[in-house]
C-alpha cells in the first residue's frame, strides 16, 4: 500500500506540475500567436478574442518592426545587447572577485564588510535614484552605456552569493597552489574560476535576465530615442494618442530570444549552480 500511494503522490503532483506550467506558458504561447495577426482588432474583439484563425495571420508586423520607424527597433535590441552583456560581464568578473576574496581569506574588519554588504540589499532603488541620476550627471555619463552599466554593476546580491558558494570550497585547492607557487590572482583564474563555473552560469543568467529586462533606470538615463533599450523603446508602441499593438506584439516576442538562448545554453550548470556547491566530499 505504501509503494502504491507513494506512486500515486508522484503522478498527482506531476500532473500538478505539468498543469501549472501550462498556464504559465499559455499568456506567452498566444502573445507568440496574435504577434502574427494583421488587424488586431481581432485580438481585442470582445475583450480578448481567443479563437484566431489561420486567414489572420501574416508576417506584416514583423516587416513593419524593422522597416517602421527609421529602424529604430534593431538600435534598441543593439543597445540592450550591448548593455546586458557589458553589464553582466563586469558583475560577474567584480562580484566573484569580491565575493571570493571576502569568503576565502581572513582580515581585520570582515564581519563590518560582510553587514556593509547585506545593508546595500536593503536599500531600496528610489531612495537612489536622484543621487545616482545627479552622479551620473556631474561624471557627464547621461545618455551613454556606461550610465546605465556602471551604477548597480556590482550588486551586494550577487557578492553575498559568490560568498556563499566560495564558501562550500575546500581551502585544500588553494593550500596546494600555493605549494605549487601560484600567486593569489593565479589561484583564482586558473584554480577557482572552473570550480565556480556553475556559480558563474547562475549568475550571469539572473544578472542578465535583470540587466535585459530594466526598465526604469535606462529610462532616466537615456533620452534619446536611438539609445534608448528594448524595454523603453517598446513603450513607446504606447501612448495617450494611440497603441502600436501589431509592432509591440512582435517586439516582444522576439525580446525573448536573447535570455531563451542563453537559458538553454547554459541550463545544466545554472540548476547546479543553484543546487549544489563546489565540491561534494
Amino acid at each position: 500500500m505504501t509503494a502504491k500511494r507513494g506512486t500515486t503522490y508522484k503522478i498527482v503532483i506531476s500532473i500538478i506540475l505539468l498543469l501549472v506550467s501550462v498556464l504559465s506558458l499559455a499568456p506567452f504561447v498566444y502573445l507568440c500567436i496574435a504577434s502574427f495577426v494583421n488587424d488586431m482588432s481581432h485580438v481585442f474583439e470582445n475583450g480578448i478574442n481567443l479563437h484566431i484563425t489561420l486567414d489572420m495571420l501574416g508576417l506584416g508586423n514583423y516587416s513593419m518592426l524593422f522597416t517602421e520607424n527609421d529602424g529604430s527597433y534593431l538600435s534598441w535590441y543593439k543597445n540592450s545587447v550591448i548593455i546586458t552583456i557589458l553589464f553582466t560581464a563586469i558583475s560577474v568578473f567584480f562580484c566573484s572577485l569580491v565575493g571570493y576574496g571576502v569568503a576565502m581569506y581572513d582580515f581585520k574588519g570582515k564581519k563590518i564588510l560582510i553587514v556593509i554588504i547585506l545593508s546595500t540589499m536593503m536599500i531600496p532603488f528610489e531612495i537612489l535614484m536622484l543621487p545616482l541620476y545627479k552622479e551620473m550627471l556631474f561624471f557627464k555619463l547621461i545618455n551613454t552605456y556606461a550610465g546605465v552599466v556602471l551604477p548597480f554593476a556590482v550588486s551586494g546580491f550577487a557578492i553575498y552569493f559568490f560568498m556563499q558558494y566560495a564558501q562550500t570550497i575546500p581551502h585544500d585547492f588553494i593550500d596546494a597552489a600555493r605549494v605549487d607557487g601560484c600567486g593569489e590572482l593565479r589561484i583564482f583564474f586558473q584554480v577557482m574560476i572552473p570550480i565556480m563555473l556553475p556559480a558563474f552560469a547562475t549568475m550571469g543568467i539572473l544578472q542578465a535576465t535583470t540587466e535585459w529586462n530594466d526598465f526604469l533606470w535606462p529610462l532616466i538615463v537615456m533620452s534619446t530615442n536611438k539609445n534608448f533599450t528594448l524595454t523603453v523603446g517598446l513603450q513607446t508602441y504606447l501612448s495617450p494618442y494611440g497603441n502600436d499593438y501589431n509592432m509591440l506584439f512582435a517586439g516582444a516576442v522576439l525580446s525573448v530570444i536573447p535570455i531563451m538562448v542563453a537559458f538553454l545554453c547554459n541550463q545544466k550548470l545554472f540548476i547546479s549552480g543553484l543546487t549544489l556547491g563546489g565540491v561534494k566530499g
